[in-house]
């Protein structure tokens, strides 16, 4: 009687595995991406260079965004460093999941969701060699010219201010942050509004302390409220609202501030932190 071949035994088992492979990798993406937090699976992140928030993949941000994402379980894809406006641009395409850093705005708010997690304010600084210390006389300054960065929003009434200058003609737009720093440096302009957590790093310089005078000429409730911004073409409203959710609880256990510390002084840090979040 003929004897079967023994390597046959295992070919059916083999063919069924090879064809059971690609179903569980296809169920395992699926069930990847149906987690609720982050519908549409791995995530890409759009950040923009901001003082101690972002600058060289490191940042407030960074740690904030990851954190978020790892107690979601969202993995991360990608992490971006972009011009302000292309990341806000990209944002509102559904190119990227999630901005930071992001004041809160009626056009904004058409394509994003954003979730509160600092409060600050800006400060005017100021070339101390400019004698005016009051609005009137620096609106009235033939001597005043005001920087901005490009695609910045700042509060109701700065931003009613730089349209007064650029009216006048006396407003210059710079691409970046380091930018703006150089022409008030440079003289190219003699006054900026500046966010502390951006420009402490800058002032820490000596020698570039002495030549800017650091004012507050905006009443003390118009505080900034920074955000985490998440694309209306990648999240519903109830997959945001997780995100949302554990940014209330990272404010609540400490864990907010701890990231805030960990890039800015603690006074600084309890200062973004003292208004209760919603």
């Amino acid at each position: 009687m003929p004897v079967a071949a023994p390597h046959r035994r295992n070919v059916l088992p083999r063919f069924l595995l090879a064809l059971a492979l690609p179903v569980l990798s296809l169920g395992l993406f699926a069930q990847a991406c149906a987690n609720p937090a982050c519908p549409n699976g791995p995530l890409r992140i759009g950040f923009y260079k901001f003082g101690a928030a972002y600058r060289d993949g490191k940042g407030y941000d960074v740690d904030l965004v990851r954190e978020l994402a790892r107690r979601l379980r969202c993995p991360i894809a990608e992490e971006l460093n972009l011009p302000r406006v292309r990341a806000l641009k990209m944002l509102e395409t559904g190119q990227v999941d999630i901005g930071t850093s992001t004041l809160s705005t009626p056009d904004r708010q058409a394509y994003a969701w954003i979730y509160i997690y600092n409060h600050t304010k800006n400060m005017v600084l100021l070339q101390a060699s400019v004698k005016s210390r009051t609005l009137p006389d620096l609106l009235n300054d033939p001597a005043v010219r005001w920087g901005k960065v490009r695609g910045y929003r700042h509060s109701q009434q700065q931003d009613q201010w730089l349209a007064q200058m650029e009216a006048r003609r006396k407003l210059v737009v710079a691409d970046d942050e380091d930018d703006l720093y150089r022409m008030l440096d440079d003289g190219i302009v003699t006054a900026i509004f500046a966010h502390p957590a951006s420009y402490g790093r800058w002032l820490r310089d000596p020698q570039v302390a002495r030549r800017i005078a650091v004012l507050d000429l905006f009443p003390a409730g118009e505080t900034l409220a920074g955000g985490i911004a998440l694309s209306k073409a990648r999240f519903s409203r109830d997959a945001a609202e997780r995100w949302h959710q554990e940014v209330l609880k990272m404010y609540q256990d400490g864990s907010l501030f701890d990231i805030l510390r960990r890039h800015l002084s603690e006074g600084a840090a309890r200062q973004m932190t003292q208004q209760a979040l919603e």
